[in-house]
């Protein structure tokens, strides 16, 4: 798997006309790694026009049975000149809280937004160091103060995104099976900046609880749904809590024409489910692989559907199977920290990306297949 943009530079180098052009989105991409064109300029405040980031050699995806996650991540916020929006559920990895100390000490400015129940009644060493170096730190919970601050994404300079099922932690990079990946694609960095500003002004600075903060409203939602799978527009990204990402899962499985492959922590959702046994009913061939330390509530609906369903452990003992993600006919992913249930529609704040780049898909669906292999058949 290249993921060096290397060789990639010099040959984009020695075309010009492709830097004269936008670059392209997300879903006309063909390379396997980032593209290597000029960074795209969001609206302010999510970015300095003039100071593009340099992306250059980041992976577009990683696998944490194949590679550990904190060097990328830590390489990234080191790259970061202006601006670094960070929305974690834990973190727990002490080479991160430096690089996010390092950055704020050379003027990034740097916000960090943590699941309330991960600052209070105590927060965690590396959370607690966040706060005590002084950085912009909030916490919340999801809808109307129930729920969970689930995301784990950041935004560099407002420019690049990395999202996916991974917590900053090293439980996550050496015990489970996790993703990460970085998307540059100007319209979903966009999406995902507004997600941030709308939870950080919900959200109230840490050691402050009681503090103002404005009062829930509705999460954005993509002004500009182009996602096109088999005739059907899906969203480019969608947003928790009730931003519609359950609909849009479902639309998406009911567009399915020929194989569903779904890598889930848990699945709880009866919207959801009767997807997937309509998907199985036209013949589509559904395979999904959960968490076997997770209850399936549709386990004998599954079975009468001919839906091939497996349990796979994590990668060590106390370790999860913990990816949120779908393959859908080879080349639709829905990723992110989305677990496909209830509770992740209606009460968490949660973040989800709808592609049809090939660089992404097709390593997802081999990693589906690889885990799959192992995974244990429960009839």
């Amino acid at each position: 798997m290249l993921k060096s943009l290397n060789a990639l530079l010099v040959l984009f180098l020695s075309v010009t006309a492709v830097f004269a052009a936008p670059p392209a989105p997300l879903e006309t991409l063909t390379l396997k790694t980032l593209p290597p064109v000029e960074a795209p300029v969001p609206p302010a405040p999510f970015y300095e026009p003039g100071r593009a980031y340099d992306w250059s050699g980041l992976p577009a995806y990683i696998f944490t049975d194949e590679e550990a996650l904190a060097k990328p991540i830590v390489d990234a916020i080191g790259r970061t000149k202006d601006t670094l929006d960070v929305a974690l559920y834990n973190l727990q990895i002490d080479a991160a809280v430096t690089a996010l100390v390092q950055a704020r000490e050379r003027g990034v400015k740097v916000r960090v937004l943590f699941d309330k129940a991960h600052v209070y009644p105590q927060a965690g060493r590396q959370i607690q160091a966040v706060i005590d170096a002084g950085i912009e730190a909030r916490a919340m919970n999801g809808r109307g103060g129930t729920g969970a601050m689930h995301c784990k994404y950041a935004l560099f300079d407002g420019t690049l995104l990395q999202t996916g099922s991974a917590n900053w932690s090293g439980f996550a990079e050496s015990f489970s099976y996790e993703n990460i990946m970085f998307v540059a694609d100007a319209d979903i960095v966009g999406g995902y900046g507004r997600n941030f500003d709308w939870m950080w002004a919900q959200a109230r600075p840490a050691g402050q609880p009681g503090a103002a903060a404005a009062k829930p409203t509705p999460p954005p939602s993509d002004p500009t749904p182009d996602v096109n799978f088999n005739g059907t527009a899906l969203p480019d990204y969608a947003f928790s809590p009730r931003g519609g990402t359950e609909a849009a899962i479902v639309k998406a499985l009911d567009a399915a024409r020929s194989d569903v492959a779904v890598a889930m922590f848990t699945l709880t959702s009866k919207n959801i489910m009767e997807a997937l046994k309509r998907a199985a009913a036209r013949g589509v061939r559904v395979r999904m692989m959960l968490f076997s330390g997770q209850k399936f509530p549709f386990l004998k609906e599954a079975k009468a559907s001919s839906i091939d369903f497996r349990f796979k452990d994590g990668r060590l003992e106390k370790g999860q199977m913990h990816n949120k993600y779908a393959v859908l006919d080879g080349k639709l992913l829905i990723n992110g920290s989305f677990n496909w249930t209830a509770t992740a529609e209606d009460a968490n704040t949660e973040n989800t990306i709808f592609t049809l780049a090939p660089e992404y898909s097709a390593p997802y669906l081999a990693e589906f297949e690889k885990l799959f292999k192992s995974a244990r058949a429960p009839y």
